[in-house]
């Protein structure tokens, strides 16, 4: 079969789409990952089929830009997401092109492909990355909860139903219904049930596989500098805020800020991110600046690791068994940041306007220190590492479309 996996996004709403395209490759099935041209070398340095949509831009940039612009988190989030479904509506015609002549459609957790797929009338498989999204109505429930998880309904359609809606009437197709993006044939949720579990009530077409992940890329091997590091003292920290390191207003103080705190932790750290504030800068001996470096090689070699809290950061560290800082910035990052914490894998999350040079001190003590934590997260891990996600996602895409 051959099947086209659109998404928009930064690195970790590309990510899952690369494993996943990569396994149905190894299934002898035929996958295309559509998404943002600058994606192009991250795509094929996997050996996947990439095809470019919408305009050249990283919607992760995007978000970090207007944290900055608007640090309230309801007013950036309501513009992430309006200038999200306007990079869907550009990507509509390159999608549209792609998805005539294939079997079926991957409709990614951003929307991406499901108008096209309606359009064309087309199979599709959904993916949700966030399973506390997914609606579960028991009337049995007291009356509170059913009426907070209505007002929850409301608030969803409200800020992506509708405009989605909005942009499918423009575009000659019917609005969706109440399962939203999600299909209704299959929903996969590539998380694992150990890290959030399945809700018994959920309809049987959700479906959750555990994480998807990618090794490192083929022709990929780690540099000199970053070799002589990590064999030349104790594990150090990573710190790697993603897009939410983008340079610009306020990223010179936080990433003085870190520099700050891991003298007084007294660690040894790699930091990736802040090109335009460290580069070419002196910087203590104790701590390497790096540049993209695939989890997957650099986790597993870490004392602990400092993120945003982004999906794919947070899966990363919860698969490398190291524990975690987490300072989220926008959305859904406050929700896994939580998630670490109720895990006892890591400290309480700490907003960026909440983050001091003595705050994240403190909290990287914590996830060096403190064996319960570690612990906990060398357990996790292992369980994790344990899992066939991938397996699991193309057996069941087999199972509903084959």
């Amino acid at each position: 079969m051959k099947f086209i996996l659109p998404t928009i996004g930064s690195r970790g709403d590309v990510q899952p789409y690369i494993a996943l395209a990569s396994a149905l490759q190894e299934a002898e099935h035929e996958a295309i990952v559509a998404t943002h041209p600058c994606m192009r070398t991250l795509v094929e340095s996997y050996q996947v089929n990439f095809a470019p949509i919408g305009p050249d831009i990283d919607i992760g940039m995007e978000a970090a830009a207007s944290q900055e612009r608007f640090p309230n988190f309801i007013t950036g989030m309501i513009r992430v997401m309006r200038f999200s479904f306007d990079v869907l509506e550009k990507a509509h015609e390159d999608t549209i092109a792609l998805c005539e002549g294939v079997d079926a459609v991957i409709v990614s957790h951003s929307a991406a492909g499901s108008i096209e797929a309606d359009k064309l009338r087309l199979p599709k498989i959904s993916v949700t990355l966030h399973p506390q999204a997914i609606t579960a109505f028991d009337p049995s429930d007291p009356l509170f909860k059913r009426i907070v998880g209505s007002l929850a309904g409301w608030g969803m359609s409200y800020f992506m139903s509708r405009p989605l809606d909005r942009i499918r009437r423009r575009l000659g197709v019917p609005p969706m219904g109440p399962e939203g993006i999600t299909s209704r044939l299959l929903n996969l949720i590539p998380v694992s049930p150990h890290v959030i579990e399945p809700d018994p009530r959920w309809e049987s077409r959700h479906r959750m596989t555990g994480y998807w992940f990618s090794g490192p890329a083929a022709d990929w091997s780690p540099p000199q500098e970053l070799a002589t590091f990590l064999e030349d003292g104790e594990p150090p920290v990573v710190i790697n805020l993603g897009a939410m390191a983008l340079d610009g207003r306020g990223m010179q103080e936080t990433a003085l800020l870190t520099i700050e705190a891991l003298r007084q932790a007294g660690l040894r750290a790699i930091i990736q991110g802040w090109d335009a504030v460290l580069s070419g800068q002196k910087l203590p001996d104790q701590i390497l600046h790096a540049g993209s470096l695939p989890h997957t090689y650099l986790l597993p070699k870490a004392a602990g690791f400092v993120h945003h809290g982004g999906f794919g950061s947070t899966a990363a560290a919860f698969q490398a068994g190291v524990p975690t800082v987490v300072i989220p910035h926008i959305i859904d990052q406050y929700i896994w940041g939580q998630k670490v914490f109720e895990l006892g894998v890591g400290p309480k999350p700490i907003p960026r306007k909440k983050l001091t040079a003595s705050g994240l001190a403190s909290a990287l003590n914590q996830v060096v220190k403190e064996q319960e934590m570690r612990n906990n997260a060398a357990q996790l891990g292992k369980t994790i590492r344990s899992e066939t996600g991938l397996e699991n996602a193309v057996r069941l895409i087999h199972q509903y479309l084959c």
